[in-house]
């Protein structure tokens, strides 16, 4: 629900299947949906990459970059979360900040989910969740991130 829905009136809110319709819409290769509210796991699915070497790295960044991405890194499961606790940001906002400065080389999603779901976990009560957004088009790809 946006910050001005009210709970007894569906008039406002945004249901996850608009939000599917509207990904499976848009142009871009790449979209990533960044979800910090109540019940955002609701959108999202699990999903693991095995990666050992350097080499295994780079070929599969190289295969990511050519499939259509549709995932979502979301604050929490189905529980509540915090709008508070990270410095002036919720505790997942100040963690995905966080990871996003510290970073200096490609940080494909995945990897920086592996960054933040810890530090929010251990602050919180609320579990972050990563992963491809169900029938929105996802083709398998990741988003990643660049420092310029």
């Amino acid at each position: 629900m946006p910050v001005d829905a009210e709970s007894d009136s569906p008039a406002n809110w945004v249901s996850n299947g608009d939000v599917t319709n509207m990904l499976r819409a848009i142009r871009a290769k790449h979209v990533m949906v960044v979800a910090d509210s109540c019940y955002s796991g609701t959108l999202v699915r699990a999903v693991t990459a095995k990666i050992d070497t350097a080499k295994e790295r780079t070929a599969w960044l190289k295969k990511m970059v050519t499939k259509r991405t549709r995932t979502a890194l979301v604050s929490g499961g189905l529980e509540p979360v915090v709008d508070s606790g990270g410095d002036g940001h919720s505790v997942f906002a100040k963690a995905f900040l966080d990871a996003l400065h510290a970073n200096e080389d490609v940080l494909e999603e995945e990897r920086l989910f592996s960054k933040i779901k810890r530090p929010v976990a251990l602050e919180s009560d609320q579990t972050p969740q990563y992963s491809d957004v169900r029938r929105a088009g996802h083709d398998g790809g990741d988003f990643m991130f660049v420092r310029k």
